[in-house]
């Protein structure tokens, strides 16, 4: 589209001084941004794909070309063509702008010939002082792919999209020149694999970047460009946990522990805390808190949420309250309330209150005692009055369940009366 400001003009007619690619930006492409490969027969001669030179080779893996000296993976095939490209990026800069400029490589290699690749420049960001950017660009034509360009499109202002942003994002030519004011805020050599359209932003409007690009810090430089709201939240944390010595390797963890302290209501101010010295350790520690009081908190909401039960247990389990039985040696018992229900399942491992088993019309629950000490949970039907679970501690296996079995047949009557009262 047409500049509609004098920002936007000067950027486009400063983009027509750009200098097209130099031949080392264009060997460094080739070499570093595709795959490269040697096409062997069944005779065992190779062809190296990058220049064309021919030689016997057996083994497999990657080569070195005796002639052009690139490494390259042995294929075999009967192919004698392979196409590939990649989008690099060469970051520079002009007239005071950051300039991230993007560029497709198209290359067919032929066996037997040198392969020249094709250039094509896609597109540029262009970031002012102030961290604003503007994008001039192809157009991109309609379709599936993310990445189709008029290639006969001229390069104009465009909006910024998907396709831009993740070229340039890609390979990155390593020679790099930024502006004084990016220099400044701690930039040096190398953007660290962090998308430079973010990185520069960051650098240019956040003081917090600068402070951790100049200290060192690139796991959370990375962590701040990509989750800014992290940083910007415990950020106190951050410098107290610095002062101590503490070094940032695994950022995404340490946040994870420190949310957690958080949200124990711990001490973010204690350089001991959070600043650990295993910090694997004390995250797997906290870890295993945070489920127990979770699990806590489901218990209490599961049991808030049986109160409101209770008129329905009322309904269907009223009738069987108080019931029990013996054989002399082992003592049958309803579990008589929903409390008593959720207490079995604590007791017992297992989810006798917690899958609300005292909401069920057609099946009654039991608590088997032997000498005092509880040797099974029983769930019987109500319709035959025949076992369907019969449970030790942890769902374990009950070495009883016939005799309970024995026991339940004799008494099968007052059940009935029961249920019919």
């Amino acid at each position: 589209m047409k500049p509609r400001n004098k920002k936007q003009q000067e950027i486009l007619a400063l983009s027509g001084q750009l200098r097209p690619l130099t031949p080392s930006q264009k060997k460094w492409a080739f070499d570093h941004t595709i795959d490269h490969y040697a096409y062997r027969l069944k005779s065992g001669m190779a062809t190296c794909m990058d220049c064309g030179h021919e030689w016997k080779e057996v083994g497999f893996g990657i080569y070195k070309c005796p002639k052009c000296g690139a490494r390259v993976e042995i294929k075999n095939t009967t192919e004698r063509v392979h196409r590939d490209k990649s989008y690099f990026n060469v970051i520079t800069t002009m007239g005071g702008y950051q300039i991230i400029r993007m560029f497709l490589m198209i290359v067919e290699m032929r066996k037997g010939i040198k392969a020249k690749p094709a250039f094509l420049e896609i597109g540029s960001y262009w970031i002012d002082d102030k961290g604003n950017k503007t994008v001039i660009g192809l157009q991109r034509t309609l379709g599936m792919y993310i990445d189709s360009f008029a290639f006969g499109s001229p390069l104009e202002i465009r909006r910024d999209n998907d396709a831009f942003y993740n070229i340039a994002g890609q390979w990155v030519y390593p020679k790099i020149k930024v502006t004084d004011t990016i220099k400044r805020n701690g930039f040096k050599t190398s953007t660290y694999q962090i998308h430079p359209v973010t990185l520069f932003q960051q650098l240019l409007t956040n003081p917090k970047a600068e402070t951790l690009m100049k200290s060192g810090d690139i796991e959370m430089v990375r962590h701040l460009c990509y989750h800014p709201a992290d940083v910007d939240r415990y950020w106190n944390s951050i410098k107290i946990a610095k002062r101590a010595g503490f070094k940032f390797n695994a950022p995404s963890m340490w946040f994870d522990y420190i949310k957690m302290l958080d949200n124990m209501g711990r001490d973010l101010n204690s350089p001991s805390l959070i600043a650990p010295k295993d910090l694997k350790t004390v995250h797997d520690i906290y870890v295993e808190k945070v489920n127990r009081q979770r699990a806590k908190e489901r218990m209490l909401a599961d049991r808030k949420r049986a109160e409101a039960d209770k008129a329905t247990f009322e309904e269907l389990k009223g009738r069987y309250i108080g019931l029990s039985m013996t054989d002399g040696v082992i003592n049958l018992h309803t579990l008589d309330s929903i409390a008593e229900y959720y207490e079995q399942g604590e007791r017992e491992h297992i989810c006798v209150g917690t899958a609300r088993y005292y909401l069920k019309a057609d099946t009654l629950v039991f608590t088997a005692t032997m000498k005092g000490k509880t040797i099974a949970t029983v769930e019987i039907s109500l319709n035959d009055f025949s076992i369907l679970q019969c449970r030790a501690f942890a769902n374990d296996v009950c070495k009883y369940t016939e005799q309970i079995a024995g026991i339940i047949n004799a008494n099968k009557k007052m059940i009935a009366e029961r249920k019919r009262a």
